[in-house]
């Protein structure tokens, strides 16, 4: 049986795999936090600043949310990828030690993690010593095995068949 502390303790989730999904199930319980009047935050990490249709409907219809992109996109792209994914952790480690509300979204994260331009160790440490109450979802290919075991739910989202293999892009309205 849990105690009330731990009945109050926020989870860690993480949402990892090759396949399609992982972020969309963290927006989804976005949705659902938000619903039940939940403060959220989200960082997303290492995807381009192009408008997506998930950007444009949190910030036109829950203006008071937080949602902000550190990426450049693809990492054949150039520029400094590392430089904006550390730019986006110190935005995530200010929202893990200071955001007063309910759930923190860190969404490719693992991506991050895996390509070296955000110390394992560090996020680990931040996570671990997050404030209590907040509930954080890690999203992307790659979770490294330290982030699973610090993990109280990982999901392994698997790709099965997918379009782009016949060459069919990512999709307005289902990608993005």
């Amino acid at each position: 049986m849990l105690n009330e502390k731990d009945r109050a303790a926020g989870l860690l989730l993480n949402l990892t795999g090759d396949g399609k999904g992982k972020t969309s199930g963290a927006l989804g319980m976005t949705m659902r936090a938000l619903g039940w009047g939940w403060r959220v935050a989200v960082v997303q990490f290492m995807k381009g600043d192009r408008e997506t249709g998930e950007r444009s409907f949190f910030r036109t219809r829950f203006p008071e949310m937080i949602f902000e992109q550190y990426g450049l996109g693809l990492l054949s792209r150039p520029g400094d990828h590392a430089g904006m994914a550390q730019r986006g952790w110190a935005r995530a480690g200010e929202l893990l030690a200071e955001f007063p509300g309910e759930l923190l979204v860190l969404d490719e994260l693992n991506n991050a993690l895996a390509h070296g331009f955000v110390d394992l160790d560090e996020a680990l440490d931040a996570l671990k010593h997050r404030r209590e109450a907040l509930n954080v979802i890690v999203t992307g290919r790659y979770a490294p095995p330290e982030l699973v075991e610090l993990s109280d739910l990982v999901s392994e989202i698997r790709e099965i068949k997918h379009p782009y293999r016949r060459g069919i892009p990512a999709r307005k309205g289902l990608d993005y």
